[in-house]
């Protein structure tokens, strides 16, 4: 074969290989040019690059004639999505034919948002929620993604709600986020735009928020001496604070204050005894809505009380004993042997002298008081523990303290025995139950016994002394020989209740 022939034949067989390479590529679904974006609704602009365009005139959308085809340069062309478009290859004609890859039309969509409450106090949770539907049939979407957006008021920029996360809509096209906002402002969602449905964004929903404002607990203070009121705003907001007062069911203005950190106080000095009421308001910021704190029920009383006094400041002190629980038969304004053991009691628990005065070291306890635990909760429906460290009876029901009582256990001491030995005043301890119980009065060798309720088979009860004091024999230290006393008036009321039936649990430690 000569050159020529040879040259000849090589350059066909390279023409036929290549050839038969592109040929390859078109039926494997190889695109001659990109496509961005790739999706878009009817007039979208789209924009083709990635091939030389030289004398091309036209391209459809899956076979609808695109609008507006327009050279760029030789290496750019922009078509206009047609009315009539679906889904589907661009193909570029004229001089030559050019393979595109599929456009997605997209549906439109209509969103919109609604908040759980227009207004709220801090803490308080608010729930957004977001629907996205179909804007032709109204049908809801599923699977779109979407961010909560927020707005801070007096602003006019959205921002991604902080610490939120993007969510995606569910069979019923709604997305949730729950939120605890610190500042007043709006709340909108933001779909994203995807290959199936356009980008959409509720209007905004205004709510206002209140700072929440509280006093520190406090339920007494004495009269013609000054008391400090404290309090918080929360959030931690500076800015002032005004106290107001109720005089004769009216609210009046009784001073001001600033807050720093989230904290505040007042001084005042009540000139009466009995109740008296507060509040506290923040006025409107900007940023917070007005507020207003709880009223704080406050009860002014005298300097002391003691043992044979009455008046509307011994209710109060009764009524806040037996809020914590402790043991004083009926609520009256007089201050006798039952409400003399509960404050003796009282103190024990708070490690004050145990003398039964209500000093302003009392009261101010009781406002701040030290709490006492049981040891074995849930050990029973109803038991009793006597704690011996504390001296205290404590009653309780599925494993919650219901009443705490001034008790008197061993003292420690020798004495002689009934049978003529010497024995220490000694309690025991450990876990027993009532074995057996006896009604009236008992007297033995080494006392009076009144209504006892025996937790041993040796003798040992929880009893009261039956000499007509409805106090009973139950001084403020031990003394007994080994039993557990009570008052009088205490046994009578508890004898036939559950917590000293027979069977009932009954520990005792120190």
């Amino acid at each position: 074969m000569s050159s020529t022939l040879r040259a000849f034949a090589v350059a066909s067989c390279s023409a036929l290989l290549v050839a038969g390479v592109a040929t390859s590529a078109a039926a494997s679904g190889g695109t001659d040019f990109s496509l961005h974006p790739a999706y878009g609704v009817q007039g979208s602009t789209l924009t083709l690059t990635g091939a030389t365009f030289t004398g091309e005139t036209a391209a459809t959308i899956n076979g609808i004639t695109a609008a507006h085809f327009h050279h760029v340069n030789a290496q750019k062309v922009t078509i206009v999505v047609p009315a009539g478009a679906t889904s589907g290859p661009v193909v570029v004609t004229g001089a030559k034919t050019l393979n595109g890859p599929d456009f997605s039309l997209q549906q439109q969509t209509t969103a919109t948002a609604t908040l759980s409450r227009s207004s709220l106090t801090f803490t308080q949770s608010l729930v957004v929620t977001g629907d996205l539907t179909e804007k032709s049939t109204g049908h809801p979407v599923s699977g779109q993604p979407a961010v909560l957006q927020h707005r801070v008021a007096g602003s006019t920029s959205w921002h991604r709600a902080k610490g939120t996360p993007q969510r995606t809509t569910g069979s019923q096209g709604q997305v949730g986020w729950t939120v605890q906002p610190a500042v007043s402002g709006a709340y909108r969602v933001a779909f994203k735009n995807t290959p199936s449905y356009t980008s959409a964004t509720t209007s905004g929903h205004k709510y206002a928020l209140r700072p929440l404002l509280s006093f520190n607990p406090q339920h007494t203070v004495p009269v013609y001496s000054d008391s400090v009121l404290r309090g918080r705003v929360r959030p931690h907001l500076t800015g002032t604070i005004y106290l107001w007062k109720q005089v004769d069911g009216v609210w009046k203005h009784a001073g001001k204050t600033t807050a720093y950190d989230g904290r505040f106080s007042f001084t005042i000095h009540p000139d009466a005894l009995g109740p008296v009421l507060y509040r506290v308001v923040r006025h409107y910021d900007g940023l917070h809505a007005h507020a207003q704190s709880a009223t704080l029920h406050l009860q002014v009383v005298h300097r002391e009380l003691v043992l044979g006094d009455s008046g509307s400041d011994v209710k109060a002190l009764q009524k806040r004993l037996r809020k914590l629980h402790y043991w004083l038969g009926s609520v009256s304004k007089y201050y006798g042997d039952d409400t003399l053991h509960a404050v003796t009691a009282f103190e024990k628990v708070q490690k004050l002298p145990p003398n039964g005065e209500v000093t302003m070291a009392v009261w101010n306890k009781l406002n701040h008081p030290r709490h006492i635990h049981l040891r074995h909760p849930h050990a029973a429906t109803y038991e009793v523990e006597v704690n011996i460290g504390r001296q205290v009876l404590l009653m309780a029901k599925d494993g919650h303290i219901t009443h705490i009582l001034d008790t008197s256990t061993a003292g420690g001491y020798l004495y002689k025995n009934s049978e003529g030995g010497i024995s220490r005043a000694i309690t025991p301890t450990g876990h027993f139950s009532i074995q057996y119980k006896l009604t009236g009065t008992r007297v033995s060798k080494l006392g009076t016994l009144y209504y006892p309720s025996y937790f041993t088979d040796t003798g040992y009860a929880i009893h009261g002394e039956g000499n007509g004091n409805s106090g009973g024999e139950v001084p403020p230290y031990p003394n007994s020989h080994g039993c557990v006393r009570i008052t009088d008036d205490a046994v009578l009321h508890f004898f036939s209740s559950a917590y000293l039936a027979v069977g009932a649990s009954v520990w005792i430690y120190h």
